[in-house]
């Protein structure tokens, strides 16, 4: 998926530098000679105790904040691409741009929605370390899309409070570092030691619906549309976006696929490859369910 997200950067912001954290031993090295990467390898940080949290979990992500080339960034997931040049909407005048723009909880809210502790924590229970957070009037978001200046928030503070998790089972949601994110980026804020800003810059289907990127999609052929509507990051949390899977609608990230096979195969090669690369993921996720069913039978 990272080859998609790779090739929606370099069409629509063809100037901007890129880092590349990988977690694990594979080869990228073609990806690194593509699109002129700078790669950092989760397994090189000079912290044993950095590679402990991060390995093997989307805590990865977290190398770019204390050991990153960039002193301020925009953070993808590989499930996000960009969809237009956003790159002018980016705050670098702020600590912490949050990539949405809708206040989640109204500021005089007196019941905590479930979707709270499931997704980020629970505020009963954050209480007993910070008494005097105010979990409503935020705009929780997806850590899957952001910008950030380096070391905002210090190694030393984010193991504090993961050892909060620990000690209080059901503090935090199982969402590994996007409920420590939002409460830093939110209690920081309230406190005064960091500036954010919200900014409608995150597309979500489940959220926002699929009409705008059909619209911008509707005569691009399966290319990347010369016209864009609204310039931000398209984000596929949720559902993954797959041919197989007609509940997702895929065809922007389809196109950004294809445009990175194109570059060396030619249309019918990319087409061949993409559908290549979801038969393997559909055919392991086959696998993997009768191997359920057969330990349940079992």
């Amino acid at each position: 998926m990272v080859q998609a997200t790779l090739a929606s950067m370099r069409h629509f912001c063809p100037k901007i530098p890129i880092c590349l954290i990988v977690d694990g031993a594979f080869d990228v090295s073609d990806l690194e000679k593509e699109y002129s990467l700078i790669v950092l390898r989760v397994s090189e940080l000079p912290s044993d105790e950095m590679r402990k949290i991060m390995s093997g979990t989307p805590r990865a992500k977290l190398a770019a904040m204390w050991e990153g080339p960039f002193e301020f960034y925009v953070w993808l997931d590989s499930d996000a691409i960009v969809w237009g040049d956003f790159t002018s909407q980016v705050r670098t005048d702020v600590d912490f741009q949050i990539f949405w723009s809708e206040i989640s909880v109204p500021p005089d809210a007196t019941e905590i929605p479930p979707w709270l502790p499931h997704f980020y924590f629970d505020p009963h229970k954050l209480r007993r370390f910070d008494a005097d957070f105010d979990w409503r009037g935020n705009a929780y978001f997806s850590a899957g899309v952001y910008a950030c200046k380096r070391d905002m928030i210090s190694f030393e503070k984010w193991i504090e409070v993961e050892l909060w998790r620990q000690d209080v089972p059901g503090l935090f949601g199982d969402f590994y570092d996007q409920p420590l994110l939002n409460y830093f980026v939110h209690s920081m804020t309230q406190r005064g030691e960091i500036k954010s800003a919200m900014s409608n810059l995150q597309h979500i289907s489940g959220h926002h619906g699929v009409d705008e990127l059909k619209q911008d999609c509707a005569n691009s052929n399966w290319h990347f549309p010369q016209k864009v509507r609204r310039h931000r990051v398209a984000h596929f949390c949720g559902r993954k976006p797959f041919l197989f899977d007609r509940q997702s609608y895929s065809r922007p990230f389809t196109i950004a696929r294809l445009e990175h096979h194109r570059r060396h195969r030619g249309e019918v090669g990319a087409w061949l490859r993409v559908l290549r690369e979801d038969y393997q993921v559909l055919t392991k996720k086959i696998k993997q369910k009768l191997r359920r069913l057969s330990q349940t039978e079992g």
